[in-house]
């Protein structure tokens, strides 16, 4: 997939839809994700209860899963959450540190053998953990476990029968057949706390489209990352840079980003 390809138009949608996105929460990192939804013009709900299970689903058009605080009654949220959607709406997974933790694998794992997740939304020691690697990464950490990032994410997608989006220097997404791969981005955005966790639930919003799961997720990565890189170039430091990133956010339009976007950069891309 080339990244002339782009369902550029996709980005009006979603503001003019207006989608509800439903994210079981890391805790650490609830109120950024929020404000990134909220900025690009999507409606984010969260919940604790799995009493409100089916209400919450009922009024969400994705849905986020993000394993950064799981414990065992977060797991019992998520299941009721995951049995009351049955496979209706669109569902990214965040399989955060799964890739140091030998619990979170194993709830990941489980997890997967259990649901269908329309995307997995990790970083590259996640995803390589997912995908049966041996992998070191140190908590959000994505480290360098694999040289070959593309074949990692080809895996993991095979062995899940889903799409995944990979997210690094070179950020990677692919269906295991076909790949795209952007190289947009900046520093800011691994030392941000939260950035996978807003991707992730901005990548459930533009799955509400009903558009191929490849070309949105593919869009919205590269979006993200553009608006990480365009912020950094009038930020001082990280507190300057997350107020041009919210900045940038909020006035993302198919326009802009058509505009910002170097067509001839990653003609590479197949």
């Amino acid at each position: 997939m080339k990244i002339t390809n782009l369902p550029i138009p996709l980005i009006d949608r979603v503001r003019a839809q207006n989608p509800v996105v439903l994210t079981v929460a890391n805790s650490v990192t609830a109120g950024k994700v929020a404000d990134a939804l909220s900025a690009s013009g999507v409606s984010p709900i969260m919940s604790q209860a799995p009493e409100e299970a089916t209400a919450m689903v009922n009024l969400a058009d994705a849905i986020t899963i993000n394993l950064g605080t799981i414990d065992q009654a977060q797991l019992t949220l998520i299941r009721a959450i995951m049995d009351a959607n049955a496979g209706q709406r669109p569902v990214v997974l965040d399989p955060v540190a799964v890739g140091s933790s030998a619990y979170r694998l194993t709830i990941a794992k489980q997890l997967l053998a259990d649901y269908y997740f329309t995307v997995i939304r990790g970083n590259a020691s996640e995803i390589a953990a997912l995908a049966g690697f041996a992998a070191s990464g140190h908590g959000i950490d994505a480290g360098n476990d694999q040289d070959d990032p593309v074949m990692v994410a080809k895996r993991c997608a095979h062995a899940y029968h889903t799409c995944v989006l990979l997210t690094g220097a070179t950020d990677v997404v692919t269906d295991g057949q076909e790949v795209f791969t952007n190289p947009t981005g900046t520093r800011m955005l691994t030392v941000n706390v939260g950035s996978g966790d807003m991707l992730s639930s901005l990548t459930a919003a533009y799955l509400a489209s009903g558009d191929n799961p490849l070309a949105s997720s593919a869009l919205v990565a590269t979006a993200f990352s553009l608006a990480g890189a365009v912020a950094a170039q009038h930020a001082a430091g990280l507190g300057s840079w997350q107020a041009h990133f919210f900045d940038e956010l909020s006035q993302l339009t198919s326009d802009r980003f058509a505009a910002q976007l170097n067509y001839g950069k990653d003609d590479n891309n197949d």
